[in-house]
């Protein structure tokens, strides 16, 4: 006996299937949502002393899951701040100062945990800056793919020990090249030349060659003794044709740095093969009129009557 499918029942079908696993696998992605707060937290503290406080571990997932708490180094590489939570050779780090009230518990779906931390300076410790990470890591991991995923969020902490610090910074650069493919971009970078670090806080404006302004965000960014940190500011929504005006400026270390304004002319891909399409097209009537007006007409000889 023949079978005969019902072809029309198909895209139902499919839809179906497609709604199970995209479902099934959204669900299994959201069940596991781990936070942490706050992010960053700035202790003062002198050499011999005795600091406590706690942090939230938030569970926005929808299913219980159990984590471990403890601390890493925290140092960066390269101008783009890669995180490093690697201990460095010779270099001082405070994870040692840390002691957590509860190592290890379990959160519940939408609750939070409060960890408690106590940190001791040592006494005979130098002066200066020392950076630390207090992660909070899932110990039930994700499955994705056949690969195992331990989820971690950390609260940074910036601790400075003493008040014999230096505390020293430039603004190196400040660009924004003229012709730019959306999303129109710029950039500043940052030196810390002392021995502790500073915040920079910064605002960028984008506006039309009218002065109407199209963008503005204001954000606020750490800058690690030694190091130099670059800063890239996208507009993320930046159209794909247009003449911007870019400016803003720069507060740190109790003086303010004016971004000068720039000139930003977007082209997308398109845009730039519009206009070359353009340009050639004027290119080729300019010479056909200009041979056009070059051509000589016809004489016409008149004979004189003797």
């Amino acid at each position: 006996m023949r079978r005969v499918i019902n072809i029309n029942l198909l895209p139902a079908a499919i839809l179906v299937l497609a709604l199970f696993f995209f479902g099934s696998a959204r669900a299994s992605a959201a069940s596991q949502v781990l936070t942490i707060s706050p992010a960053i937290q700035e202790l003062k503290l002198v050499p011999g002393s005795v600091s406590k406080g706690t942090f939230n571990v938030i569970n926005q997932g929808t299913e219980p899951f159990s984590f471990k708490v403890y601390a890493t180094p925290y140092s960066v590489t390269g101008e783009d701040y890669t995180p490093d939570y690697n201990i460095l050779p010779g270099a001082p780090t405070p994870i040692t100062w840390f002691k957590f009230s509860v190592p290890a518990s379990v959160v519940a779906p939408g609750q939070s945990v409060t960890e408690s931390y106590t940190v001791t300076v040592p006494k005979n410790i130098q002066e200066g800056g020392y950076y630390s990470v207090g992660f909070a890591e899932t110990l039930n991991p994700k499955v994705q793919q056949g690969v195992t995923i331990n989820e971690r969020v950390g609260t940074l902490f910036f601790i400075q020990v003493g008040n014999n610090v230096v505390k020293k910074g430039d603004l190196i650069n400040w660009k924004s090249k003229f012709l730019q493919e959306p999303p129109l971009s710029s950039s500043f970078k940052l030196t810390n030349s002392g021995s502790i670090y500073y915040k920079a806080e910064y605002q960028y404006k984008v506006s039309d060659i009218f002065g109407s302004t199209k963008y503005y965000t204001v954000g606020q960014k750490v800058i690690l003794p030694q190091a130099t940190r670059k800063l890239t500011i996208p507009w993320r929504n930046s159209p794909s044709f247009g003449l911007f005006k870019v400016s803003g400026n720069v507060k740190f270390l109790d003086s303010d740095h004016k971004l000068s304004t720039k000139y930003v002319l977007i082209m997308s891909k398109a845009a730039r093969l519009y206009t070359f399409i353009g340009f050639i097209a004027a290119v080729i009537i300019a010479i056909v009129l200009a041979v056009t007006r070059r051509r000589p007409g016809r004489k016409i000889k008149l004979s004189r009557r003797r």
